[in-house]
């Protein structure tokens, strides 16, 4: 049994979906939310943590990279359509 009510569990659920790019899983937590009564304001706030933490963990993974790899000139990679689209 969960300290969490279902609400605030779906809440989470959906914020680590988002930081993960997961949309199916999106997608069936939007139904679980609702279904637990979380509002649409609720799910939006879920989600900017959620990009919070994509954004961060991103961030730190460049820094890990020009560690590992050296300096990365992500922004001429970028221009010159070398850059791949995160999957």
């Amino acid at each position: 049994m969960s300290v969490l009510d279902k609400k605030t569990m779906a809440l989470i659920s959906i914020g680590a979906a988002y930081a993960v790019n997961c949309k199916p899983c999106m997608e069936l937590l939007r139904k679980l939310a609702v279904d637990a009564g979380a509002t649409t304001e609720e799910m939006h706030d879920a989600v900017a943590a959620g990009e919070k933490v994509k954004v961060g963990a991103a961030s730190r993974t460049r820094v890990f990279a020009g560690e590992i790899f050296g300096e990365i000139d992500f922004e001429s990679l970028s221009a010159s359509g070398n850059e791949k689209s995160p999957s």
